[in-house]
């Protein structure tokens, strides 16, 4: 600052000098941009411009795969938008019907015509009127010979007048040309007489309230050698199970009571549930040739009479047998008696390879004092071992109160405890 003799001198800034003083920001090249007050303001309200997008803003490619993830009614909903959108929905690679309460009409023949020229990838049905069952399975047999479908899921129930489920028959040769096919979900279907197969591609098949004759269930997974995951729920139809599955990952078996065999090769076998099943007994139960189990589960959740389970719980001792490769085991199993036996029947069993468990959970079981001293014996690997809800049968003989009087004493619950053996 000059003075009036022409001399300068330098003064001290006040504070409020400080708030309009530039700001020294570095961008990334490392060069500093000196910005004022007023500068800062309009950058930041030129930001939040910028970032203010919309979904209209995107590509029709991003749409239309967003659109896929909705069922098709929904989807062509939003055609009312705006011109844009209009015949956006046209464009989704996806049928998608969950149409339970609908009562079929020339609306929906009309609506399924249309989607006969569409591009197709994905085909889902959930449809309980019979009456519209016929003409979508025929436009469903027609798109996979035609269309290059890749998952088609098929959830046909309907219920007679004894409010039973009855399933539906699929026509010959639907699975004839299937070639693009990759997920196979069936529901409430009958698999009877469906000629030639072609499901060499396919990775996931999940069958449920199948109802299937004879062999038909083990021609078909013959059809798969490429499937990676299998799961069989609720199929009491299913008697004898063979296949050969050699990239087969998880299974999954749910509730097939009346199974009498199954002989299974799943060298690459990662996962193996089994929940509920093999109620009436199965003789013969076999997975050959797992290299590396990763975890298994043993479910058991219905009480029942004994005499049911006198044999079963031998049939899921054995299983423990040919699980004993898995890295992580968790059983779960509701009933007394059935837990009861399987501590006797593990305790005498000496040559149970049981050697490379890592992780052992228990869940809900009751009588395991002498199963986890089998088990604890056996497993000098075993760096984690958990415990849930657990009753011990062993002190059934202690005294009672006269609450517990008029029943068996199942002993005392605790909590989730871990252990860590290391």
């Amino acid at each position: 600052m000059k003075t009036s003799n022409g001399s300068s001198m330098i003064t001290r800034p006040s504070n409020n000098s400080n708030q309009n003083k530039p700001a020294i920001e570095p961008d990334d090249d490392g060069w500093v941009t000196i910005l004022s007050r007023q500068s800062r303001k309009e950058a930041k309200r030129k930001s939040r411009i910028v970032q203010q997008y919309t979904i209209n803003d995107l590509p029709n490619s991003v749409l239309v795969h967003i659109l896929s993830f909705l069922p098709t009614i929904q989807a062509a909903q939003t055609s009312v938008l705006s011109m844009r959108w209009k015949y956006l929905w046209a464009y989704v690679p996806a049928l998608i019907i969950k149409g339970y309460g609908y009562n079929g009409g020339y609306e929906m023949q009309k609506f399924l015509q249309f989607c006969r020229s569409s591009y197709l990838r994905q085909i889902t049905l959930m449809l309980r009127d019979p009456l519209v069952h016929e003409s979508c399975i025929k436009w469903v047999d027609f798109a996979m010979k035609h269309k290059e479908v890749e998952e088609l899921n098929l959830q046909l129930m309907n219920r007679n007048r004894f409010n039973m489920h009855t399933p539906n028959s699929l026509p010959r040769n639907i699975f004839s040309h299937s070639q693009s096919l990759r997920v196979l979900v069936l529901y409430g279907c009958e698999l009877r007489n469906i000629g030639e197969v072609d499901l060499r591609n396919v990775r996931k098949l999940h069958f449920k309230k199948v109802d299937v004759v004879g062999n038909l269930l083990n021609d078909l997974l013959a059809a798969c050698p490429r499937a990676e995951i299998l799961k069989l729920e609720h199929s009491d139809s299913v008697i004898d199970l063979s296949a050969n599955l050699p990239e087969l990952k998880k299974l999954k078996l749910r509730e097939c009571n009346q199974m009498k065999s199954a002989r299974l090769t799943v060298p690459n076998l990662q996962v193996v549930k089994i929940e509920d099943s093999f109620e009436s007994g199965i003789e013969f139960f076999q997975l050959c040739g797992i290299i590396n189990l990763m975890e298994a589960y043993i479910i058991h959740n219905e009480d029942g009479d004994y005499q049911v389970y006198n044999g079963t719980y031998q049939v899921y001792a054995n299983l423990l047998q040919i699980l004993g490769q898995a890295k992580q085991l968790t059983v779960k199993c509701s009933s007394l008696e059935i837990m009861y036996n399987w501590s006797q029947v593990i305790a005498d069993c000496s040559a149970m390879k049981v050697t490379n468990f890592e992780l052992i959970s228990l869940d809900d079981c009751y009588g395991i004092s002498s199963f986890i001293l089998a088990l604890l014996k056996k497993l000098p690997n075993l760096e984690e071992f958990r415990l849930h809800k657990i009753c011990d049968i062993d002190s059934r003989n202690s005294p009672r109160d006269e609450e517990s009087s008029n029943g068996p004493n199942y002993g005392t619950a605790f909590p989730l405890i871990a252990y860590n053996i290391a």
